[in-house]
């Protein structure tokens, strides 16, 4: 995100940063959140004046992107979450791409706002070839969590499945 952006979310939403000059809190219009004790990690102020979101569709390549990253390790107690998992069933001659749907532009970093590839990377049929390998567990468990997000965010069909998926989501 650009920095004038976040840094314009983080003096409005008083996220580590304040402006002393405007208390936002003591607008005219600002308007009070309750949340649950059971949220700590969540945050926002009880006085806001205005709330700010990330569209589904940006956080989705936002999760897919972080697999594909070469610099950050993604890891699930002991093992690894790594792209390279994606790149083995590629390069596997066992596999063709009618067993996984897969092209090695959908696993390539260059674009970084591809919706398609995220959604080419929840198919059940890729599901099957992570799930059959015990060394790709995790790697299925984070593109799970891929599929739970679009379900919860952007996929409409469903609207019991979407806010099943969501609760699934929070914590207890």
């Amino acid at each position: 995100a650009d920095a004038k952006y976040v840094r314009a979310m983080r003096l409005m939403s008083r996220f580590f940063a304040s402006l002393p000059n405007f208390p936002v809190h003591q607008h005219q219009q600002a308007f009070t959140v309750k949340l649950k004790s059971r949220l700590p990690w969540f945050f926002l102020r009880e006085q806001q004046l205005l709330l700010f979101f990330q569209d589904a569709t940006h956080l989705t390549t936002k999760w897919r992107n972080r697999l594909l990253s070469s610099t950050a390790e993604l890891r699930l107690g002991d093992q690894s979450i790594s792209i390279n998992h994606l790149y083995s069933i590629l390069d596997n001659g066992n596999f063709t791409k009618l067993d996984h749907g897969l092209t090695k532009s959908d696993i390539s970093p260059k674009d970084r706002q591809s919706f398609s590839s995220c959604v080419k990377l929840i198919s059940v049929d890729l599901f099957k070839i992570l799930k059959d390998n015990v060394d790709t567990q995790e790697t299925l468990v984070y593109l799970q969590i891929l599929k739970m997000i679009i379900i919860a965010y952007i996929d409409k069909k469903q609207q019991l499945l979407r806010v099943s998926t969501l609760f699934f989501m929070l914590p207890e």
